[in-house]
């Protein structure tokens, strides 16, 4: 690929993030120099490894989406000594969590047969916010950018227009946002020749809804929190057809109350609850009495949170991924090269959005640059 040349990538959640930092990789092993540039339409990066901060206090922030990640393969250990070193990962026992459903499903590893029930989070206060950070560290990251259409002039130039109306001509183009979001830009986009049976599969991709919420609580609470013996828990929907998982976000950081007087408790939703209420029109304070109703029923010692933050996730996790997980990533434009990566290709676990960004990585510099970082 010639010098000068410019790669956009939208959506800077982990997958965006991992390829991003891919592809800066590749400018010293291979003499590959684009430009690399991130575009996302939040104004805080992580995806759904997002972390939000609470408004009466925003030093204090919750991981409201990915809570932990399980390690399935081995193929992406480059990536997990990288993040170990930088020390934006670190081990989270098996012990910590509570009714885990999948704690009997031994995962394994085709390659040598091994378990690998290995759990790890972001003990940074960011959580894995900072992780996704670390990985776009050196890249050009707009926030609060949002594409809205894309046009092919040749076959080496896009034209991208964010929905604000900026324009920029890039070489190369991946989307890691979700499915819902991608199939929007395509139907604004020309010139590009998208085969109505990779589309139709594109819109047959499906994903779960749920709620997040956390809570502010004050240290009054920590002998109690003590005393359940667990930092996260999941919830049966014989005990609660409301709430399905809990964690002790402070906790599972291992931020100790000396410098966080705080407690903070994530709280996910069932996703039957998810969508049955996502688009209901009722007050967000009635959904929220009805969250925190069930959450005071599986602990009640809870006192009145001092703040709490409710969170909608439209999209959360892959339950039909595309053509059922069949490839990595997928190549819509072969000139100029404009390709899907994300969770929707193989499922919504990290193991899986880095395989993807490798695979996307490997596309873009025509499959040049190796698996290792």
């Amino acid at each position: 690929m010639a010098q000068g040349n410019k790669v956009l990538v939208v959506g800077a959640g982990v997958t965006g993030a991992a390829l991003s930092h891919l592809l800066q990789d590749a400018k010293q092993a291979l003499k590959y120099v684009p430009d690399v540039v991130v575009w996302e339409k939040n104004n805080i990066a992580g995806g759904r490894m997002m972390a939000r901060s609470f408004r009466k206090n925003r030093s204090v922030h919750v991981d409201i989406g990915a809570q932990y990640l399980t390690k399935f393969t081995t193929a992406n250990d480059d990536f997990r000594a990288r993040l170990v070193q930088k020390h934006e990962l670190v081990p989270f026992d098996e012990s910590a969590i509570a009714q885990d459903s999948y704690h009997q499903a031994r995962r394994t590893d085709a390659s040598d047969g091994k378990p690998l029930l290995d759990h790890a989070i972001c003990p940074d206060a960011l959580g894995f916010r900072s992780m996704v950070q670390e990985l776009l560290e050196g890249t050009p990251t707009i926030l609060s950018q949002e594409l809205e259409r894309f046009e092919v002039l040749n076959d080496t130039q896009i034209k991208v227009v964010s929905v604000d109306g900026r324009e920029e001509m890039v070489n190369n183009l991946v989307l890691t946002c979700p499915v819902p979001n991608v199939l929007p830009i395509l139907d604004k986009s020309t010139a590009f020749p998208a085969r109505a049976a990779e589309l139709e599969a594109l819109a047959a991709v499906q994903y779960s809804q749920r709620f997040a919420l956390a809570y502010l609580f004050n240290g009054e609470i920590a002998s109690q929190v003590q005393k359940l013996g667990w930092i996260s828990k999941y919830v049966s929907e014989e005990e609660d057809d409301v709430v399905r998982y809990l964690c002790w976000d402070n906790l599972k950081k291992q931020r100790s109350t000396g410098e966080n007087p705080y407690f903070t408790l994530l709280v996910h939703t069932s996703v039957p609850f998810g969508v049955k209420n996502m688009d209901n029109k009722r007050e967000n304070d009635e959904i929220l009495a009805t969250i925190t109703k069930s959450v005071k029923k599986i602990l009640p010692f809870l006192p009145d949170e001092e703040d709490v933050i409710m969170h909608r996730w439209r999209i959360s996790q892959v339950t039909k991924p595309y053509r059922e997980a069949s490839i990595p990533a997928l190549v819509i434009s072969e000139s100029p090269k404009i390709v899907l990566a994300g969770d929707a290709f193989l499922g919504s676990t990290f193991d899986n959005c880095l395989l993807s960004a490798k695979a996307a990585a490997n596309i873009i510099t025509k499959g040049a640059i190796s698996s290792g970082l």
